[in-house]
């Protein structure tokens, strides 16, 4: 059984694509992220995993919120440093994503990037 989709639930699916692409496309612009790609590239990757679930519809918004806390939990636990601009793609995707239930989504640990696969 496909569960359509409300034009409100579809308009934010949208709205968050946008704002993830821009997110990811932030990693590339930006100077300290680019010069300690190591330290970031585990990030990246998240994001542009995340971004196939939009592509393939699998559960979008849900890998999204989880993905906000993978990133909490890795800038955390690796003393990450994220742009202002960053940080604020951060915020918006949390505030757009915070209603969202993730229990299909919690099947492994919050840091391990697998969990997008």
């Amino acid at each position: 059984m496909v569960k359509s989709l409300s034009n409100d639930q579809q308009q934010l699916i949208q709205e968050v694509y946008r704002e993830l692409t821009k997110f990811y496309a932030s990693y590339f612009s930006d100077t300290f992220n680019e010069l300690n790609i190591g330290k970031y590239k585990q990030i990246r990757d998240a994001i542009g995993l995340v971004l196939r679930k939009f592509d393939s519809n699998d559960h979008p918004l849900e890998y999204t919120c989880k993905l906000i806390m993978y990133i909490q939990a890795r800038v955390a636990l690796y003393h990450l440093h994220l742009s202002g601009e960053q940080q604020q793609f951060m915020h918006n995707l949390a505030e757009k994503t915070k209603y969202t239930n993730l229990s299909f989504v919690y099947t492994t640990p919050i840091a391990d990037v697998k969990q997008f696969i």
